[in-house]
C-alpha cells in the first residue's frame, strides 16, 4: 500500500514538473503564446514603424552610396583638371605634383564626359582617353578586367565601360554610350561613341583612345592622372597635392574631396531624417504604451489576485514588462526581416532603374531602429508602474 502511494505521488510530482517546465503560468512566453490575437495589433505597429524608419534611412544613405560608388575610381587614382579657360596643367604645378613623395605615375589624359543616371539626375562621368599601356596599368590597379567584347580601336569612336555603368545606362555592346545629344552637363562628345567592351570589377571606370579624343575634341582640356606607389597612401598624397598646386588654376578630384562635399551636402538631410525618425519612434511608443495599458487593464483582476496571494509588486512589474519586451523584440526582428526582403526585391526593379544604389542590409538603418523596442518597453514600464502603485487588490477582488 505504501509503495502504491509513493508511486502515485512520484507520478503526480513528475506530471506537475512537466507542466511547470512546459507552461509556467508567470512566464512571458506563456502569456504571448495564449494571447497571440490580442498582441498582434501591437506587433504589427512595431513592424510597420521599424520598416518605416529603416527604409527612410536606407534611401537617404543611398545618396552617399551612389556617389561613392560612381566615383570610386578616385580610390585608385586622383585626377587633376585645369580650371577656367586653360587647356593643360601648368608645368610648374606638374613639377610640384611630381615632387610629392610616394607618387607612382603621372599620366597625361584627355577624353570626354558622358552622363549617368543618379538620384541627382544626369551626372557627368569622365571617359578617360589614355594609351593602351596606361589603360592596362589603371585596370590592374583597379582590379578590373575585360569580361565581354574588346578594347577600343585607336582612332575609332568606341569606348569600354565597367559593368556598373552598363547596368546604370541599360546598355548592350554596340549601343551608343555618348554623343551630341548626351546630357552630361559638361564637355560631351560631338560624335556618337559606341560600346565595344565591358570590364568587370569593383571600380566604375570608362576608357576611350587618345587618338579619337584628340581628333574629335581638340579643345577638350588635358588632365593629369596621378597614382600612388602604395594605394593606401593616395588620400595623403591627394591632400598634399591640394597644398602644393595653384588651386586657382587646377582642380584636384580626389575621393576625399568628393566624400566631404557630398556629406556636407547631406548634413541637413540627415538632421531632418533624425527628427522624423524620432517623431515616428515617439508616436509608436505612445501607441504601444496605450495598448500595453489597455491590456493591463483587461488583466487587472489577474494581477490583483497575484498581489493578494503575496507576490511582490516588483515581481509583477517585471512580469508585465517582460511580456512587453518579448513582443517588442519579436516585432523589431520581424520588422527588420520585412525591410531586408522588401528592399532586396526593390533594389533592381525600383531603385537602380532610377539611378539609386541601395544596400538592403544597411547597418545605419539597423542602428536607427535599435532604440524602438527599448523606448516602447520603457514607456510601457512607466505606465504599468503607475497602475501597480495604485493597485488595491482587495477592492478589485470584492468588485469581482
Amino acid at each position: 500500500m505504501g509503495m502504491v502511494e509513493r508511486t502515485e505521488g512520484h507520478v503526480e510530482r513528475s506530471a506537475q514538473g512537466a507542466v511547470a517546465r512546459n507552461s509556467h503560468p508567470l512566464s512571458p512566453l506563456t502569456y504571448c503564446r495564449r494571447n497571440i490575437r490580442r498582441l498582434l495589433p501591437m506587433a504589427v505597429v512595431i513592424v510597420l514603424s521599424v520598416f518605416l524608419v529603416a527604409s527612410v534611412v536606407t534611401i537617404v544613405d543611398s545618396v552617399d552610396l551612389t556617389v561613392t560608388t560612381v566615383y570610386n575610381y578616385t580610390r585608385v587614382l586622383t585626377v587633376v583638371i585645369p580650371q577656367r579657360s586653360s587647356l593643360a596643367i601648368d608645368p610648374d604645378d606638374r613639377n610640384r605634383i611630381a615632387g610629392i613623395p610616394g607618387v607612382d605615375r603621372i599620366i597625361d589624359g584627355s577624353g570626354f564626359f558622358m552622363s549617368l543616371n543618379t538620384v541627382f539626375g544626369a551626372t557627368p562621368f569622365l571617359v578617360m582617353a589614355v594609351t593602351d599601356s596606361s589603360r592596362n596599368y589603371i585596370l590592374q590597379r583597379a582590379n578590373d578586367h575585360l569580361s565581354a567584347g574588346r578594347m577600343p580601336v585607336p582612332g575609332a569612336a568606341e569606348a569600354v565601360l565597367s559593368d556598373g555603368i552598363v547596368r546604370n545606362k541599360r546598355l548592350r555592346i554596340g549601343d551608343v554610350v555618348a554623343g551630341p545629344d548626351d546630357q552630361g552637363g559638361l564637355a560631351g562628345c560631338p560624335l556618337p561613341v559606341r560600346l565595344v567592351g565591358i570590364v568587370t570589377g569593383p571600380t566604375w571606370i570608362a576608357f576611350t583612345t587618345p587618338e579619337f579624343a584628340n581628333a574629335a575634341m581638340p579643345l577638350f582640356p588635358r588632365h593629369l592622372i596621378v597614382t600612388a606607389k602604395d594605394q593606401d597612401a593616395l588620400p595623403a598624397i591627394s591632400s598634399r597635392m591640394l597644398a602644393v598646386v595653384n588651386r586657382s588654376k587646377v582642380q584636384v578630384l580626389s575621393y576625399r574631396t568628393l566624400v566631404e562635399q557630398i556629406r556636407t551636402t547631406l548634413d541637413s538631410m540627415y538632421l531632418i531624417m533624425s527628427l522624423v525618425n524620432a517623431m515616428v519612434i515617439l508616436v509608436v511608443a505612445l501607441m504601444s504604451g496605450m495598448l500595453s495599458n489597455i491590456y493591463f487593464t483587461q488583466r487587472l483582476t489577474e494581477f490583483a489576485l497575484l498581489s493578494a496571494i503575496g507576490i511582490r509588486r516588483s515581481t509583477l512589474l517585471w512580469h508585465a514588462v517582460s511580456e512587453t519586451a518579448v513582443v517588442t523584440s519579436i516585432g523589431w526582428l520581424a520588422g527588420m526581416i520585412v525591410t531586408w526582403i522588401l528592399m532586396a526585391l526593390m533594389k533592381e526593379s525600383v531603385f537602380e532603374r532610377r539611378g539609386m544604389l541601395i544596400n538592403p542590409h544597411d547597418v545605419m538603418a539597423l542602428a536607427y531602429t535599435v532604440p524602438i523596442p527599448f523606448i516602447i518597453t520603457a514607456f510601457a514600464m512607466a505606465t504599468i508602474f503607475i497602475r501597480l502603485a495604485k493597485l488595491d487588490p482587495v477592492t478589485i477582488i470584492e468588485r469581482r
